[in-house]
């Protein structure tokens, strides 16, 4: 969906986090200066559900990359949403330089998502893969052959999404129930029951931009009190579970 709402070039992104009681009046202010985009609109509770699986390495280079406030740093994730066959799959290749992003992505194929599933199965040539998308899927196969990456964690919430009426500079998200579940299979990306909820009654606001920051953004900040906070839902879910020396823990050793 984000493919259909969120371009993947130079964007800023500031993130904050709220409870649950402020909500409805940040909504309220939010309406004020922006609208619902489709995806939301379309949805019960004005929310679709985000669903990804993020690799990283056997020593956890992603993790450890964010927790050291690394200023450059990627990580790959395939992503979806809300419910099996309602939406495309997607490889995303999310890189960060400092306060800015850009987030190449590819659709993935039958074939593709086979590849990705087999990192030793060695006929993408043969593959119908689109041009735009190769120079991606070849940096995703490079590191999971060469760099021994493979999914650590599914990683879903629910995301109430504004966007800027009659333009595309600023998107806003609110992103709720936070759940995550260690080493999954491409196959469950949809798969609920094995989720364990975090992060409980806080909810993520981002704030994304592409050329100036938001006039109305200040003010927001004022009204709720709001602090600007490091918030990786990816490391988040890694901390809850494997606290901030994974690869010492006995479970990801004999992965």
């Amino acid at each position: 969906m984000e493919k259909y709402s969120e371009a993947s070039n130079r964007r800023c992104e500031y993130k904050y986090l709220i409870g649950r009681e402020p909500v409805s009046e940040v909504t309220g202010f939010l309406s004020q200066h922006l609208k619902l985009d489709e995806y939301s609109r379309e949805r019960e509770n004005n929310s679709y559900t985000v669903r990804s699986i993020y690799y990283d390495s056997p020593s956890f280079t992603c993790f450890h990359e964010k927790l050291d406030g690394q200023k450059y740093r990627e990580k790959f994730r395939v992503r979806t949403y809300n419910e099996p066959g309602t939406a495309p799959i997607f490889l995303e290749d999310k890189k960060k330089n400092g306060l800015f992003y850009e987030k190449p992505r590819a659709e993935l194929s039958d074939d593709t998502i086979r590849i990705i599933d087999d990192p030793n199965f060695d006929s993408n040539e043969e593959m119908a893969i689109p041009e735009e998308d190769r120079t991606l899927i070849d940096r995703f196969l490079f590191h999971l052959r060469g760099k021994g990456y493979f999914p650590v964690a599914l990683v879903a919430y629910d995301r109430e999404a504004y966007i800027e009426p009659g333009g595309n500079n600023i998107r806003v998200t609110l992103d709720k129930n936070l759940r995550a579940g260690l080493f999954p299979s491409l196959d469950q990306i949809h798969e609920e029951e094995r989720l364990e909820y975090i992060l409980y009654n806080w909810i993520i606001l981002e704030v994304k931009f592409s050329q100036l920051v938001p006039r109305w953004l200040k003010r927001l900040v004022s009204l709720f009190n709001l602090n600007r906070q490091a918030c990786s839902k990816y490391c988040t879910s890694i901390g809850h579970f494997l606290g901030e020396a994974p690869e010492l823990k006995e479970s990801v050793a004999n992965v």
